[in-house]
């Protein structure tokens, strides 16, 4: 059984305790097939204008193999440059079809 999980950030102030929870979630998988997955979007889009901020964090949650994706509706709604993505991010069109999605495919849902 693989265990996947989905973290959304609606709220910018959410995304540093998504990445926190994630890696633990990560860590506590210890071996056990998973994929984590977060997604951004909505106002917590706006993280993307102090990303350094977090950025040490993302970076760490990366190697660990978590997942980051990026609402480009959002990042249209909020004025965000795309140039501001980090390394690594990813993004999709609309980020509340991906959740749907995602959950038809076996993740669970968590919200930051």
């Amino acid at each position: 059984m693989e265990y996947r999980l989905v973290m959304h950030v609606p709220e910018s102030a959410r995304f540093e305790v998504a990445l926190k929870v994630a890696r633990n979630f990560v860590k506590a998988m210890a071996g056990e097939p998973h994929e984590v997955r977060i997604l951004v979007n909505a106002e917590g889009i706006n993280i993307l204008k102090r990303f350094t901020e977090v950025e040490e964090l993302y970076r760490e949650a990366r190697k660990d193999g978590v997942a980051v994706y990026f609402c480009e509706n959002a990042m249209r709604a909020f004025g965000i440059d795309p140039t501001l993505l980090p390394e690594g991010a990813l993004t999709v069109p609309a980020g509340i079809k991906a959740l749907v999605e995602w959950q038809n495919q076996g993740f669970r849902y968590v919200r930051a």
